[in-house]
């Protein structure tokens, strides 16, 4: 199984790209956003890289972000789409606008969406929207629902570096996130190092 490729880019058109590693050529799908990105032929390309198969052919679909792979295999679990409609929805809206619409369930905002329509926007909310509460942290969430970045100070990207700072320490994402949050609430403009030594101190204190 393909995971990422690096390697030569010898050929683009608008749904797929041969990527040269190794001395094998490799064809894989790409959305619009990917696309929109590319490099120039023959300069470097590293995709994530997502192996689907189909009777008797394998396709493979790349990704120059993991958040958009994620958001694709996110869509795969829904009923109704195919690898062609998941391309078709992520290309027509930025990742960080489709999950703030389906954790706040806006379903007429997805419908707007090529190929998506009244109904699979209401499967999508009703299949996706709870799963992603459960999966994204309580800064991702805070941030969807218009929260913690609204006045551009940059909290959330804080709390970001501070939930990387913790587990890279050995802490479980799911003990911090929201030890975090309460933190960046009560003292919004301290620097990186203090919020560190205060959810330091309150792991020891719990």
């Amino acid at each position: 199984m393909i995971g990422r490729i690096r390697g030569a880019l010898v050929y683009r058109s608008e749904s797929e790209v041969i990527v040269e590693a190794g001395g094998v050529g490799y064809t894989l799908q790409i959305s619009a956003t990917t696309r929109d990105r590319l490099p120039a032929l023959d300069e470097e390309l590293v995709l994530w890289v997502t192996t689907r198969f189909r009777d008797d052919q394998i396709f493979l679909y790349g990704f120059l972000e993991r958040r958009e792979q994620t958001m694709f295999l996110r869509l795969l679990k829904v009923n109704g789409v195919g690898p062609k409609l998941a391309f078709t929805i992520i290309s027509g809206a930025s990742i960080d606008q489709l999950e703030r619409q389906l954790v706040n369930q806006e379903a007429k905002e997805l419908a707007k969406l090529p190929g998506v329509g009244k109904k699979l926007s209401q499967r999508l909310v009703l299949e996706l929207g709870e799963f992603l509460k459960k999966e994204l942290g309580e800064l991702e969430l805070a941030d969807l629902c218009g929260g913690s970045n609204i006045d551009g100070s940059g909290k959330n990207d804080v709390g970001r570096e501070l939930m990387a700072a913790l587990t890279a320490l050995g802490y479980r994402e799911s003990e911090v996130a929201a030890s975090v949050a309460g933190i960046l609430k009560k003292y919004p403009d301290q620097a990186l190092e203090v919020l560190l030594k205060m959810a330091l101190q309150e792991f020891h204190r719990g």
